[in-house]
């Protein structure tokens, strides 16, 4: 199953089923990170491995909701760290080494950052909060 794919089931069970982010996002992440597990050889790259994706999952569908439910801006942060991986040979798996996390914790970091400092300035309520976490009680759409 995709990122694409999972991203666009969490966004159901959040914006339509109501349910709020956390258990929108778990069952979807631990797909996610399952789907990387074929990279492992070992029992810790398997923990390692499935962690990281899992976390990341979580991070991608934040962005995913933060921006409006805007499909692009979960697949521009994770083709760039993909592309990344890529051009430069970085791992043969989603662990990585010590470089390629620089990498990809400081992509991270910038995009979460981004994303606060950008709707603070403009003033535009998060998506996700407290009354968001567990059940979806207000619409946003509405």
């Amino acid at each position: 199953m995709s990122e694409l794919a999972l991203t666009i089931l969490f966004g159901m069970l959040y914006r339509y089923a109501r349910l709020g982010f956390l258990p929108s996002v778990f069952f979807g992440s631990l797909l996610f990170g399952m789907a990387h597990l074929y990279q492992s050889t070992d029992s810790d790259e398997v923990i390692g491995i499935f962690l990281l994706t899992f976390v990341g999952s979580i991070i991608f569908a934040w962005i995913y909701s933060e921006w409006k439910f805007n499909l692009w801006t979960a697949i521009s942060l994770h083709s760039l760290m993909n592309l990344y991986w890529l051009i430069f040979d970085v791992d043969k798996n989603a662990l990585g080494v010590t470089y390629a996390n620089m990498f990809r914790f400081l992509t991270i970091f910038l995009a979460i950052g981004g994303t606060i400092i950008y709707k603070k300035k403009k003033q535009i309520s998060f998506e996700i909060k407290r009354s968001t976490w567990w059940i979806k009680i207000e619409n946003s759409n509405e």
